[in-house]
């Protein structure tokens, strides 16, 4: 399977190569020469695409227009999108020294064990302006671009804003809240959590209780409970969906995600009491083809005025603090990091994650099938 894609990456690279190569080229050296200053990092001679790897639709949209567009037309290098990211495609890819991503948008908890697990490139400093992004956001290996958080959603049209679940015993009661509830199904993190706050253990003791076998047990037996009506999502975009077609009455959303549904009409409104706060992080895959251009598009996405647009088209919060002052106050209301919204929940505890995701990964794949 790998081998298909590494073969179809590298006709698309042969093709934009011949077709935009030398052009390209010229465009970018001509830039450099004329304005300087436009160039985010180091000047990049357009040679082989920068292939980007998120998490698809709207999400990915707006990083196509706020960031991939713009490093493009700065430096004459094509960004090829790639996607939805898929954290087992890439484990196979880089594992088997066939990765065609050049630039990854992967989770908190996947940079840990991704670290740990020696599946990324180290960042080069020298081509990265790093003090663009406070310290708490970066890594030797990946630099945070979003502040984003895991919710309760619900339908407007089964619930009220005085009358819906307002915490996660309550998703997981079907007497007094009916209907098909959401859950992501691509890995335990979040759904482990949200199953144990809902067996009444509290936000700051969760990851006390999920480290032991008796509070992993407790957590799929609380999921089984529901597990008949649950609708699983694999893609970020297939739980805006499910929500838009009014398949389901409740159940995790990523806030930028329930904002974006919202704002094209969908009947979707958030919970943020026991929000669970993440980061996404950029990361240069061990093996990458391209880690000159990969540098280069990673920081064009750390520009204040980027980030801003960004967040103003799906609220996901910033991590360069000036791009603040640009973001619409409609929308930081929906940002994880708002104070309101920040102290009615926890950031995900990521190195509790990089320590246990391939034992709870498989036992959540266990229950899933059984």
């Amino acid at each position: 399977m790998t081998k298909t894609i590494d073969q179809i990456a590298e006709m698309l690279r042969r093709r934009e190569i011949s077709r935009r190569g030398f052009l390209g080229t010229g465009a970018a050296l001509a830039g450099a020469s004329l304005a300087p200053s436009l160039m985010s990092g180091s000047a990049f001679a357009a040679a082989a695409p920068v292939t980007f790897v998120s998490w698809g639709g709207a999400y990915q949209d707006a990083q196509k227009a706020c960031y991939c567009d713009p490093f493009t037309a700065k430096t004459g290098t094509p960004v090829v999108q790639d996607g939805p990211m898929n954290e087992s495609k890439y484990r196979t890819m880089v594992e088997s020294g066939e990765s065609v991503w050049d630039v990854a948008d992967v989770t908190h908890e996947f940079l840990y064990n991704g670290i740990k697990n020696n599946l990324f490139e180290k960042l080069d400093a020298s081509k990265l302006h790093l003090d663009r992004v406070p310290q708490q956001y970066r890594t030797d290996y990946g630099v945070g671009d979003i502040v984003w958080s895991y919710n309760i959603g619900y339908s407007t049209k089964v619930f009220t804003e005085e009358n819906h679940p307002k915490s996660w015993a309550d998703v997981f009661d079907l007497e007094k809240f009916p209907g098909t509830r959401t859950l992501n199904a691509d890995g335990p993190q979040a759904v482990f959590e949200v199953a144990t706050m809902a067996n009444g253990t509290p936000m700051d003791k969760v990851y006390e209780v999920l480290a032991t076998p008796e509070g992993v047990k407790a957590a799929l037996d609380k999921l089984s409970t529901i597990k008949k009506n649950v609708i699983f999502w694999d893609t970020n975009s297939q739980s805006q969906q499910l929500f838009t077609d009014g398949e389901v009455s409740c159940g995790i959303i990523l806030n930028g995600r329930a904002y974006d549904a919202a704002q094209k009409g969908a009947a979707i409104a958030v919970e943020w009491n026991q929000n669970i706060q993440s980061i996404d992080y950029l990361v240069i895959p061990r093996g990458s083809k391209n880690v000159e251009g990969a540098h280069g598009l990673i920081d064009e996405m750390m520009v204040a005025e980027n980030q801003a647009k960004l967040a103003n088209m799906i609220a996901y919060a910033p991590t360069n603090p000036a791009a603040f002052s640009a973001i619409d106050e409609k929308v930081s209301r929906w940002l994880s990091t708002h104070p309101d919204n920040a102290a009615k929940g926890f950031v995900i505890n990521a190195t509790f994650w990089r320590d246990h995701l391939e034992g709870l990964l498989e036992q959540w794949e266990n229950w899933k099938l059984s």
